[in-house]
């Protein structure tokens, strides 16, 4: 894996998921700059392309790395849980909103990206996109307590592969924000799941081998807040000694 610094922001490149998220988590903390944001300072960076080769979960690094309830928590907000909580160490908004899984359920994106991509598996149009006009409105209601969700679209293309009906099928998704330490590598296992989940479903529709390619995604903005800021250099200064270690 490695980070590059590119006149337009920051590549990030790793094998895993969980690679991807440590070193987005260790640029932010070499080289973020401290900001203020809506009251809290926190180390920040601009414009973040990150690519993982594969997109599987559970995975190891995450799993030893990072905090259990937080990537349960956003499991179950991608799964199983119509709210939306938010939980930071200070929460930026009230519960009350819609999750990402009420917004899949309630707008038919699981369906309709499996039937586009089952009906013209080249297409460009099969994309999850989470904000509505709604959000838009709550937040000029309640501008010091709303929710826009961070994910802001998740898209999915079918590549086939050379010489054979099989397909890799790779996976993009937009952030508008994303609070790296906290939870990037949550959102990163979230996204990886619905990938496994989207490719069962074509493998079933299609009648051939559908295999879950690369994760790809931009970052408008990752941050990590300055009440966690220590706790995560602990975890990336473990993970250095971890990985020289088994070299």
């Amino acid at each position: 894996m490695y980070v590059k610094l590119e006149p337009f922001g920051y590549n990030i490149y790793g094998e895993t998921i969980g690679s991807i998220w440590l070193s987005l988590v260790e640029a932010i903390i070499k080289n973020g700059v401290l900001t203020e944001d809506e009251g809290r300072r926190r180390f920040s960076l601009q414009n973040i392309r990150i690519k993982s080769a594969t997109q599987s979960f559970p995975d190891a690094l995450i799993e030893k790395y990072g905090h259990k309830k937080n990537i349960d928590e956003i499991i179950e907000l991608t799964f199983t849980k119509d709210i939306m909580r938010d939980f930071d160490v200070v929460p930026s908004f009230s519960p009350g909103s819609k999750s990402y899984y009420a917004r899949i359920k309630d707008w038919e994106m699981l369906d309709f990206v499996v039937a586009r991509l089952a009906e013209i598996p080249e297409s460009k149009k099969a994309i999850m996109s989470f904000v509505r006009q709604e959000d838009y409105q709550r937040i000029l209601d309640r501008p010091k307590d709303d929710y826009l969700p961070c994910i802001t679209t998740v898209q999915f293309r079918l590549i086939k592969m050379n010489g054979k009906k099989e397909y890799h099928m790779n996976t993009l998704f937009n952030a508008r924000s994303i609070d790296a330490y906290q939870k990037a590598g949550g959102n990163f296992a979230a996204v990886s799941l619905l990938s496994k989940e989207v490719a069962k479903r074509l493998k079933e529709k299609l009648n051939t081998n559908v295999w879950v390619g690369p994760l790809d995604g931009f970052i408008t903005d990752a941050h990590i807040y300055q009440e966690t800021i220590e706790e995560a250099k602990e975890i990336v200064k473990s993970y250095k000694h971890y990985d020289q270690n088994i070299e």
